[in-house]
């Protein structure tokens, strides 16, 4: 068993080769704690290593009025501590963090800390919901999972005939959703969509991402992306505009990745939202619901305590 010495690395410093092999060899690996991704997706970002990368840590971390705090970066759903890991290891990880960084705010993937582990009386822990989908059967039985409002959809999509597009540059999934959702999404920042087209350009040429736009005879109507790593498909980014959502589209968008992954011993990551409506939709699938934690921790000075 390796000793717990755990350093934090700056990530210009980082062994990628080795950071990327210990992702994809976890148990509990992510594409979003890929280095290519944190590179693109993150203001900035260091590594906590143990030893040589038998398990690692991204912290994504940005300043403000002078002090620095970990944050969740735009499509970036989760962190955790990856690779060789033990109650013991995550707790010599959380211990490890800096403390220059006064302020956390973020979210630790399902399964990857337990919560009785953690000594310190600052941290506040809170459950948030996630609903998976695995993919080890054939597309019609999970499918005959589905819930009756799903069927509904798909079905009023097919007498609609909508139409799927597959496999577009990944940028047209963004602008339809952009364009849709701004008024909705008024914090995402026209650099996290420029980021965004950047890092999934290159998981779509890597074979990591597939896009999918819905589309009747006069114009698109609901877009979508997905990531894939070796053992998760990512729910990142889609919606549909009101003829999509008065279709169905995006409920056919859904099956449609689901159909393309099946028997393929993935997970399907709905990357939920406590959103009641986001919430539902998913649930439509039959998904397993999972409880997943957000961290925060408050060690600013008064009174920029009392602002978050």
């Amino acid at each position: 068993m390796p000793s717990h010495q755990v350093n934090i690395i700056p990530s210009l410093q980082i062994d990628k080769q080795k950071w990327d092999k210990c992702v994809t060899h976890s148990f509990n690996g992510s594409i979003y704690a890929r280095s290519f991704y944190l590179d693109i997706m993150s203001s900035h970002w260091d590594g906590l290593v143990l030893n040589d990368y038998q398990a690692i840590m991204p912290l994504l971390w940005k300043r403000k009025y002078g002090f620095s705090y970990l944050y969740q970066p735009m499509f970036i759903r989760h962190t955790a501590v990856f690779g060789y890991v033990t109650d013991e290891i995550i707790s010599s990880f959380f211990s490890a963090v800096p403390k220059h960084f006064k302020y956390w705010n973020i979210d630790l993937k399902e399964n990857s800390i337990n919560p009785h582990i953690i000594t310190n009386p600052h941290l506040n822990l809170a459950k948030r919901r996630n609903f998976l989908l695995p993919l080890n059967k054939e597309y019609r039985e999970i499918n005959k999972e589905y819930k009756r409002l799903a069927h509904r959809m798909l079905k009023k999509a097919y007498e609609n005939n909508v139409d799927i597009i597959r496999n577009c540059d990944p940028e047209g999934v963004i602008d339809f959703y952009r364009s849709n959702y701004k008024n909705q999404q008024k914090n995402i920042t026209p650099a996290n969509y420029k980021d965004l087209v950047t890092a999934t350009r290159i998981a779509f040429n890597q074979g990591q991402a597939q896009t999918y736009l819905a589309k009747t005879k006069e114009k698109i109507i609901a877009a979508y992306m997905i990531l894939k790593d070796e053992n998760f498909i990512y729910s990142l980014i889609g919606g549909s505009n009101d003829t999509g959502k008065k279709y169905g589209a995006f409920y056919l968008l859904t099956d449609a990745a689901i159909k393309d992954n099946c028997q393929t011993e993935k997970v399907f990551r709905f990357e939920g939202s406590d959103k009641k409506g986001i919430a539902l939709f998913n649930s439509q699938f039959n998904p397993v619901p999972v409880d997943y934690y957000n961290v925060k921790f408050n060690g600013l000075p008064w009174p920029l305590k009392l602002l978050k």
